[in-house]
């Protein structure tokens, strides 16, 4: 897909290591907002909605493609199109008409606060969030400590609240709401221009056409699988590109203590990217392939940092330098394990049910 344009390609690989360690002046939205033209946040999404139908298989490989050059691209468009799903799975035809068509052109960045409630999903931790619902509005209190694509004054973010009658909600809040508040830009170890920061809600009202799902459990169950898909696309674009680089860094000399390792990685993704195929062209998942397809994010997170060890290895200390593709790749590719739900995470839910 992206190889098909090799301008655009070669824009994101330019970009990579500035939005990578947060370089002054430069900014994702330039890559948000090419991936909007170029009709990526519209894969997967029915024509009834604007988008250009296709299946989740069109919006993985498009991850995928475009964290093959810079995964910090990668992420952000992973967060907007994750955004667009809860819009369109949603029952709430106003935020469709309104909020969706903002979030399909990137006029409006797409936030996912749900890191928390994934954890709450699985039984890990309570709902950092409050919510008081009345018949016209919603009022949400609570402090968030992580939220990525939250484009400053620019973003609507879906979080999960609960009532004092233990009813959960998922709420879709714009940036301009009174009482919100963005923190600074979080200092992290790569993807540091993802726009990733804290969020606190104090007294935010709002009116009842913000509420995504008014049964958070029903449907954050409903739009996991595709969640844990488009973020495979991430792991399965960092593990393409360095398998690539490794045959290409393949030479006479370290042939025979790499070659093993090489074709045995190699089959691995062969595997993993079938069984993601299939996966991403499934309508329906049972418990069996709810519980194969946390096995396959794990597996690609596993093997993606393989691979760019394996690559540093074949390339040796050149590829060390900080300004060198792989050793952006090695810093990037640390993220893999801990995005939510993190791979210990995903550990914990497997050995619990």
């Amino acid at each position: 897909m992206l190889s098909q344009d090799v301008t655009l390609q070669l824009q994101f690989a330019e970009r990579a290591g500035w939005l990578n360690d947060g370089f002054a002046g430069s900014s994702v939205y330039e890559s948000l907002a090419q991936i909007a033209q170029a009709g990526w946040l519209r894969l997967g999404i029915p024509k009834a909605y604007g988008g250009a139908g296709g299946s989740l298989l069109d919006v993985v490989e498009a991850i995928s493609a475009v964290s093959e050059e810079c995964l910090t691209s990668g992420f952000v468009f992973c967060c907007q199109r994750a955004f667009i799903e809860y819009l369109v799975v949603s029952d709430n035809q106003w935020l469709q008409a309104e909020i969706l068509p903002q979030v399909l052109q990137a006029e409006l960045s797409g936030a996912t606060a749900l890191s928390n409630a994934m954890k709450h999903l699985v039984g890990i931790e309570p709902l950092r969030l409050s919510a008081h619902l009345e018949p016209d509005r919603v009022t949400l209190n609570g402090f968030l400590p992580w939220a990525s694509n939250l484009r400053p004054q620019q973003f609507a973010v879906a979080v999960t609240a609960q009532t004092r009658t233990g009813q959960s909600l998922v709420v879709a809040v714009p940036s301009q709401a009174i009482g919100l508040q963005r923190g600074e830009d979080l200092q992290l170890f790569g993807l540091q221009a993802s726009w990733t920061s804290t969020l606190r809600l104090e007294q935010v009202q709002l009116a009842t056409n913000w509420i995504i799902s008014e049964d958070a459990p029903t449907f954050l169950a409903k739009i996991r699988p595709a969640l844990l898909l488009m973020q495979s696309g991430l792991a399965l674009g960092m593990a393409r590109r360095s398998l690539q680089e490794t045959l290409q860094s393949i030479d006479g000399n370290n042939e025979p203590a790499l070659i093993t390792r090489l074709r045995s990685t190699a089959m691995t993704l062969a595997k993993l990217e079938s069984q993601l195929w299939q996966f991403a062209t499934s309508c329906q998942f049972s418990l069996a392939q709810n519980r194969q397809l946390i096995e396959l994010r794990i597996a690609l997170t596993r093997l993606a940092m393989e691979l760019v060890t394996l690559e540093l290895e074949a390339k040796g200390g050149m590829a060390y330098l900080r300004p060198s593709g792989t050793a952006r790749r090695l810093r990037e590719v640390t993220f893999l394990p801990i995005l939510t739900p993190s791979l210990v995470q995903l550990e914990i839910e497997l050995q619990n049910h």
